[in-house]
């Protein structure tokens, strides 16, 4: 295994992830068209709307605003709110502000042929209408990364339990890093996101090779102009 525990996807990586359920016999059956667009809306929203995977599997269908290309977040996760007493931290409430979040027009447009007209209900379905779960979607995601062939152990937490390179965080983050490397606003991003800049900071700090090499080589003021040339 490589010493590549800080590694997070590259662009080009999460757009093979993004184009992965399209592999399909050319004798597919028609569930089988219908399974592959819905894994590619799951696996394409997780990656440009940067909302959580439990945010995303309870999202219905009257919450997208087709027009504008959004989602009304109904069910974020909640932030715990603290005061200070006798010296200590107490738990006093949890605030839940639902937020927009946003995505592609050719998403809109994969969203509606796998809906098949449908208006009501929850977006991300099994074929019996019936809403996934979060660790069905986390199957979902696996797949993917095993279509591509690249899935693997990048290290492992504090309890023993593996971390892989893809995962439904993973797609989550590298989304909101790569919008942020591209020169958007921070603060606007992390509110998209639905945390703090500060949260941010402290857990979004991975980078890849590609990606910290091209920052550096165009934006260094003695490589910038052999880059661009």
């Amino acid at each position: 295994m490589r010493e590549n525990f800080a590694r997070g996807l590259t662009v080009k990586e999460c757009v093979a992830l993004c184009e992965a359920p399209r592999k399909l016999r050319t004798n597919a059956t028609s569930f089988q068209i219908w399974r592959a667009m819905r894994d590619e809306v799951l696996v394409r929203l997780l990656y440009e709307t940067w909302a959580r995977v439990g945010e995303i599997t309870r999202v219905d269908v009257q919450d997208i605003d087709f027009a504008n290309c959004s989602i009304l977040i109904r069910h974020p996760k909640g932030k715990a709110v603290f005061r200070m007493e006798n010296g200590k931290r107490v738990h006093v409430d949890t605030v839940y502000r639902e937020r927009h979040v946003f995505f592609s027009d050719y998403t809109r447009d994969l969203t509606i042929r796998y809906l098949q007209r449908r208006k009501r209900g929850p977006l991300i379905t099994n074929s019996l209408g019936r809403r996934l779960s979060v660790r069905q979607v986390e199957r979902i995601v696996h797949r993917c990364a095993h279509v591509t062939g690249m899935q693997e152990v990048i290290g492992h937490a504090k309890n023993g339990r593996e971390i892989r390179l893809v995962s439904c965080k993973a797609l989550r983050e590298a989304g909101e890093r790569h919008t942020d490397v591209a020169g958007a606003d921070r603060d606007a991003t992390a509110r998209i996101a639905g945390h703090t800049v500060r949260t941010k900071e402290k857990h979004y700090k991975k980078g890849n090779f590609e990606e910290d090499r091209r920052i550096v080589r165009e934006n260094h003021p003695l490589m910038r102009q052999e880059f661009e040339g």
